[in-house]
């Protein structure tokens, strides 16, 4: 599934329209506004999760046209569709103590983390594709960060964890690969400005790139963290099974999560 997965994403980010990468991002964010439901709080109406889900998907829709003339008429569509789905968990919230029923505040709390925040970080990737002559190369730095940070965790762990960072998180995570995991986002932010060089014509300044992988960085391993937190709280290995032994959606794209608007932040600040 990962293997065909893989082709599937380069070729909906690179080759496809920019508004096939808004879709991408509907999806992304629609599928983790789920798993978070049925992982959070199973006990929330099953109608509260399809509302979630429907709010991730208008919030990408609306918030993120890419046009300037329609700037204006999305950001206040988006601001929109957040009161509604607000009074409605809210609605929901009230009526369901009257009656006796279990949904809880922290069941609220992880609907408005789904359906706003979730839709609002994922959305950056479909401004990184919009973002002018080179938001195909834009667009590629964020996995390419996520990626490299992460396989020089892993073998710095193997090689050389022997002190765990947060063991009652994430077992597996060390201190090796805490400080590692830097290095292979830079070289991996790195490897995208050669390409840009190459393919667009990108004039990149190397050192930059490398500071912005690095950092970039520590915001994915914070993703990672939280939700392994929420996996542990929950007792679950996996949020899901849609990539089968590789788990779910926020399993494989969570530290990309907390990524994407640290490098969308230096792309629209012209930082690089």
């Amino acid at each position: 599934m990962v293997i065909l997965g893989l082709p599937a994403l380069l070729a909906v980010l690179l080759a496809c329209p920019p508004w096939a990468t808004m879709l991408l991002v509907c999806v992304i964010a629609g599928v983790a506004a789920y798993e978070l439901l049925h992982t959070a709080a199973p006990q929330a109406p099953v109608f509260v999760c399809g509302m979630t889900v429907a709010a991730a998907v208008l919030q990408t829709v609306y918030g993120y046209t890419g046009s300037t003339a329609l700037a204006v008429g999305a950001a206040d569509a988006v601001t929109t569709v957040r009161w509604v789905f607000l009074m409605l968990l809210f609605l929901t919230a009230v009526v369901s103590h009257e009656r006796g029923g279990t949904f809880t505040f922290p069941q609220l709390a992880a609907a408005v983390v789904g359906g706003i925040v979730f839709p609002a970080l994922y959305g950056c990737l479909y401004r990184l594709r919009c973002a002018g002559e080179f938001g195909r190369l834009y667009v590629l730095a964020p996995f390419a960060v996520a990626f490299l940070g992460d396989t020089f965790s892993m073998y710095a762990g193997i090689l050389f964890g022997k002190a765990k960072m947060a063991p009652r998180v994430s077992p597996h995570k060390t201190w090796a690969g805490f400080w590692c995991g830097p290095l292979g986002s830079a070289i991996g932010m790195l490897l995208v400005g050669l390409l840009g060089v190459r393919w667009l014509g990108y004039a990149p300044v190397y050192w930059k790139l490398a500071a912005v992988g690095a950092f970039a960085n520590l915001f994915g391993q914070l993703g990672d963290l939280s939700m392994s937190l929420i996996k542990r709280e929950a007792g679950i290995k996996d949020y899901s099974r849609l990539f089968l032994e590789h788990g779910g959606m926020l399993d494989r794209f969570d530290s990309t999560m907390f990524i994407l608007p640290v490098i969308w932040a230096f792309v629209s600040s012209g930082a690089i």
